[in-house]
């Protein structure tokens, strides 16, 4: 009878630590392998993911996590998780984009204990954008533990900043700033120059590994940027109808106009009235192509039916595979996407 009490009670015990051991994985907490002097650098959104990835890329005891891993959508309707505020608390520099494409971390950055923030875009200047506007609930872990799937405006902040807890309130989020700067292969370039800057200051053992990386990536996009620059060349002025506020940036590098700009997401449809409108300023305009993300291209696609213009799918780049060269990949795809805008533009 005692040897089956201690057999039940160490059955117990055992599923209790395979439990614990489990919720400590889930929720985001420093892995096993990480050692107390290892260096966890936690990206806010994929493409300064992507540029942190490369930066640390054979950097020993140097971890890179992306925060939002299974964003799909606009960063702006995103929500906090518990897995995400406890992975924040065990990170040592939080690597952010800038240009208010984080304002779902506003809250809680603010509360940071003892984590580096480095903002990519210090110094970069910003297009204007449309307004986000979300009203978000109290942090509620139940509710938040899904994922939730013009004119320049400079910038001044400081690159590096130290936060000290985490408090998320009730709060109401504006943007009237076009954060996608990455889409801009020459703001991109500066996007890596800065956080490889702040890396090395903050890490100045390894330094000279993450400024090697950062010349060898932004000599990596400067080379895609050259070879398209001539191809594109043709592209000025072409008259386009924009459906993500993203490819603002695509259309600024190459002189082509907006026209128009419609931001929608995957819950909202233009109105009969507004799609009438559209219509025909489309046609008196003579628009060729509708540039469109394409989750969220089906009010692109009803246009197109309305005129016979035709839907160009782009890449704004928020998502996509964890491989170093996943953002050279995309943005290739949509060069190519253009180029061939070029043949047929009439």
């Amino acid at each position: 009878m005692f040897r089956r009490k201690l057999s039940i009670v160490f059955c117990i015990m055992l599923c209790f630590s395979i439990i614990s051991f489990g919720l400590i994985s889930a929720f985001g907490r420093k892995p096993v392998d990480v050692s107390k002097d290892d260096i966890v650098v936690v990206a806010s959104i994929y493409p300064v993911y992507l540029i942190t990835k490369n930066l640390c890329d054979g950097v020993d005891g140097v971890h890179v996590v992306n925060l939002t891993e299974n964003l799909t959508g606009c960063s702006h309707d995103y929500q906090l998780t518990t897995k995400d505020m406890l992975m924040l608390e065990t990170a040592d520099i939080l690597v952010i984009n800038g240009g208010e494409m984080e304002l779902f971390i506003t809250g809680a950055a603010e509360k940071l204990s003892g984590v580096t923030i480095v903002d990519s875009s210090m110094g970069i200047s910003f297009l204007s954008g449309n307004a986000h506007t979300h009203k978000e609930d109290s942090f509620d872990p139940d509710k938040n533990d899904k994922k939730n799937n013009s004119a320049d405006m400079d910038k001044q902040s400081s690159n590096t900043q130290k936060n000290e807890g985490i408090d998320v309130h009730d709060t109401e989020i504006h943007s009237s700033i076009n954060g996608h700067i990455w889409l801009d292969m020459v703001r991109y370039e500066k996007q890596i120059a800065a956080v490889a800057e702040a890396l090395g200051k903050i890490d100045t053992a390894h330094a000279e590994q993450y400024f090697a990386n950062a010349e060898r990536y932004i000599m990596e996009v400067e080379t895609l940027y050259k070879e398209y620059q001539k191809k594109l060349a043709e592209l000025q002025d072409l008259e386009v109808v924009l459906f993500h506020d993203a490819f603002y940036y695509l259309c600024d590098t190459y002189s082509i106009e907006v026209l128009h700009g419609v931001d929608l997401d995957a819950e909202s449809a233009l109105s009969a009235g507004e799609l009438a409108e559209l219509a025909d300023e489309v046609r008196f305009h003579n628009v060729q192509y509708f540039f469109a993300e394409e989750a969220t291209g089906d009010a692109a696609v009803q246009l197109a039916g309305e005129t016979g213009s035709s839907v160009i799918f782009l890449d704004p780049i928020t998502s996509g595979p964890d491989k170093l060269d996943a953002y050279l990949t995309a943005m290739r795809q949509n060069l190519d996407l253009l180029f061939n805008c070029c043949k047929t533009k009439k």
